[in-house]
């Protein structure tokens, strides 16, 4: 299974990019042949940020946060979601 992040509006309204989503999360089933499931990406970024923010000040890492550490915290952010029951039918 794949886990796809879905850009929704702070108001929860879909994202410009939504489509542009669903579409990338249909090519994903079509291509592997896996189930595909999209979980609200809302504040992930700014929740990644936040904890590598606390990390860092924590002493626990070293280097200033980066936007491809920030990304990739996100995408845990979002997996992490999906893992505690959001975008589960």
């Amino acid at each position: 299974m794949l886990v796809v992040g879905a850009p929704y509006n702070a108001d929860g309204s879909p994202g410009a990019l939504a489509p542009a989503a669903r579409q990338f999360a249909a090519e994903l089933e079509r291509r592997f042949g896996i189930p595909v499931r999209m979980v609200d990406e809302r504040w992930s970024s700014l929740e990644a940020n936040a904890a590598l923010k606390a990390r860092r000040a924590s002493g626990e890492r070293k280097r200033r946060v980066r936007r491809e550490d920030i990304d990739s915290t996100a995408a845990a952010v979002i997996l992490e979601r999906w893992l505690a029951g959001e975008g589960n039918d």
